[in-house]
């Protein structure tokens, strides 16, 4: 009985584990960055402000990053290892998304949760690999993109006798699409 216990209690640990995210995000200097990257940074309107470059790491795979400010929002653009853009992602307030997708997620929060605290709201462009980096880019600068945006929320939430820092991913019409524990060290990065 003992062992059955121990190999339960070992697997919900491993299940645990492999769901948390240790993220690292270190700044390095423009040289750093990928070749391709770099050409598509060198594309952004010339009045993007604060660009800082980033490489981030989750203990198996990095990519980069580079984090600006444009008319007045606050921007991410990852890329992949090879300087491939994966997204670009901007900062907003939840009270900002529209009515229906604003009520899914709090719905979501509600039913899931006893208490629960919005850290850091950000739309997420994905890039479809059928468009232009330049265009799609310029797209969700302008906003007018036609690429729904997921939402990726960062949540200190609490259910029970249990209290995490969360990241949640939701879909356009806000319905949950994935969620990953953040170890507390890792989350501070992404306060901008």
């Amino acid at each position: 009985m003992k062992i059955k216990t121990l190999l339960v209690l070992m697997f919900i640990c491993q299940y645990v584990f492999s769901q948390t995210k240790n993220e690292k995000e270190e700044r390095i200097s423009q040289s750093e960055f990928p070749e391709a990257a770099i050409a598509v940074v060198n594309n952004l309107p010339e009045d993007c402000k604060r660009l800082k470059f980033y490489k981030e790491t989750d203990g198996e795979t990095y990519s980069f990053e580079v984090k600006f400010k444009y008319e007045r929002k606050y921007y991410s653009l990852e890329f992949y290892n090879d300087g491939r853009i994966e997204d670009i992602e901007v900062l907003t307030k939840f009270k900002n998304l529209n009515d229906s997708v604003r009520g899914n997620i709090s719905n979501y929060f509600k039913a899931s949760f006893s208490k629960y605290r919005f850290i850091k709201v950000q739309e997420q462009f994905v890039k479809p690999s059928e468009l232009d980096d330049t265009n799609f880019i310029n797209d969700v600068l302008d906003n007018t993109s036609k690429v729904s945006p997921n939402f990726e929320i960062i949540a200190e939430v609490k259910s029970d006798a249990n209290h995490h820092i969360r990241e949640f991913t939701f879909n356009h019409t806000g319905e949950i699409m994935d969620f990953r524990i953040l170890n507390p060290g890792s989350y501070d990065h992404v306060l901008y």
